[in-house]
């Protein structure tokens, strides 16, 4: 027998019962949530784990989404499957517990639920969250909406009719967060925000003569501006991650699709969510505490300039100095072929490299010619001319001659008059070229001038697309004439 038997016959309970498929606000306020989060549904794949009565799922599967519905009360089932069976809209149902679900791994878009994770404690939050992640495409959501602890009407509902004895949902703990949960199942949030605020009145309902109240909260709510909305606290708390490994499997046929319709923080927030899954595993990786929240303050400004050259799916990326291989990542979700290179393999994952198909070799940029013969439309230098130990003009050639023509050369590097304006830096006609047996020295080696960077592009026949200054650091943007 199940540990939680009684809360299972409270809902086979209550979904015995004739159950409305009538459309009402709180389906929609769930509802815009998951089209905000799935920008398009059409040809989604998406799985309900937990689904009770299955009305959100019914619309979402007559938007043309593959809806599959998973609940262990035969009663919910029964009446989703025919309620689907109604409107003629297809659908699967499967009986079973969500915390060990009979569905294959790795093949939904977005696996959510709404209103279930109340009613078990952590350790079983964590056991059904790894369960969700465990049938989620790598790239894809996990969506969970849970009662927000701090929405006062629904607590202020839900106390009164536990004390009256009216409370028909079983044991119901209202969560302040999921982060430790997320966390603890392997997964990061990248959003955790309430909504539902009106939908919250009606549990007002279960306080005798509490019709006046909801009368002038309704007024007051509708009088504040979007501002002061967002700071109200909503009866939902909507909680989101993004799946982001594939322990032991090869990508190829479990690609993210394209996020084509993501602005760059979104983007980035998400390519950086995946990474942190995997160095959340190491105890002495540094990504989660410091590079993560740093690494775009050098070259954000450049991700626009990327999307504008990703359009076309299987574009070629390579990132010279590619670390922990954010960039590489933000690259493959929007569907290029990624290549990276880097002189130290500390920071590098190969189950990252093995998960998303990700090509990486261990390169010195500067005593070693680029691996293989692929010609590449992008090749990403950012943070690491800085480091360059001798002149860089033959680095700069030896990427002019992987670059397919037209193709671009995109460059961050700290800024000699920002960082060090005193400090002597060697004139860059001056710096020694490399011989083979020369040494390295892993530091910041010479901080450049704009005059330089320039120089380095008409030496090299580059052609200069546009440059600026952010946070003291040179964007440069060149091109292959």
């Amino acid at each position: 027998m199940l540990r939680d038997e009684p809360q299972k016959l409270v809902w086979d309970q209550l979904w015995s019962r004739e159950v409305s498929y009538h459309w009402d606000s709180l389906s929609q306020t769930i509802y815009d949530k998951i089209i905000d989060i799935s920008r398009g549904i059409q040809g989604k794949r998406m799985v309900e784990a937990g689904s009770g009565s299955g009305k959100i799922s019914l619309r979402l599967a007559a938007e043309e989404a593959e809806v599959t519905l998973v609940d262990y009360s035969k009663n919910a089932l029964y009446n989703s499957r025919s309620a689907f069976y109604r409107a003629k809209v297809p659908g699967t149902f499967i009986l079973s517990d969500i915390r060990e679900m009979q569905l294959p791994d790795h093949q939904f878009d977005l696996t959510w639920n709404a209103g279930v994770l109340e009613h078990f404690d952590e350790d079983e939050q964590v056991t059904i969250l790894r369960e969700m992640i465990r049938v989620t495409k790598p790239g894809g959501t996990v969506l969970v909406i849970t009662p927000f602890a701090e929405c006062l009407p629904y607590r202020a509902g839900k106390e009164a009719a536990e004390q009256l004895g009216t409370w028909m949902y079983g044991t119901e703990y209202p969560i302040f967060s999921l982060k430790d949960s997320f966390e603890r199942s392997g997964i990061a949030l990248i959003e955790e925000s309430s909504i539902g605020f009106l939908n919250s009145l009606d549990f007002l309902d279960f306080i005798q003569d509490s019709q006046t109240v909801k009368h002038w909260l309704t007024k007051w709510y509708h009088g504040l501006t979007k501002e002061e909305k967002c700071n109200v606290p909503g009866y939902l708390l909507v909680s989101v991650g993004v799946v982001g490994t594939v322990p032991g499997k090869a990508m190829s046929s479990l690609h993210p699709s394209p996020e084509t319709q993501l602005s760059p923080e979104d983007k980035l927030s998400r390519a950086q969510t995946i990474i942190s899954s995997y160095h959340a595993k190491r105890e002495k990786s540094h990504y989660l505490s410091a590079y993560k929240k740093e690494e775009s303050t050098y070259w954000f400004p450049l991700l626009a300039i990327l999307d504008s050259l990703l359009v076309a799916r299987g574009t070629k990326v390579l990132d010279i100095g590619a670390a922990y291989g954010t960039l590489l990542m933000y690259s493959v979700l929007s569907g290029a072929k990624a290549y990276g290179l880097d002189m130290i393999p500390d920071y590098w994952s190969e189950e990252l490299e093995q998960d998303y198909g990700v090509r990486w070799n261990l390169c010195n940029i500067e005593a070693e010619e680029i691996p293989g013969k692929e010609q590449f439309d992008v090749i990403l230098f950012t943070e690491i001319l800085e480091h360059m130990n001798y002149n860089p003009l033959p680095v700069l050639r030896k990427i002019k001659d992987r670059l397919t023509p037209g193709g671009s050369l995109l460059i961050s590097t700290p800024w000699k008059r920002h960082f060090a304006p005193n400090q002597y830096d060697p004139d860059l006609l001056d710096m020694p070229y490399y011989q083979p047996g020369d040494g390295f020295i892993d530091a910041e080696i010479k901080y450049y001038t704009i005059d330089e960077m320039y120089a380095l592009a008409e030496n090299t026949a580059f052609q200069v697309k546009s440059f600026e200054v952010y946070n003291g650091h040179l964007l440069a943007w060149f091109v292959n004439k």
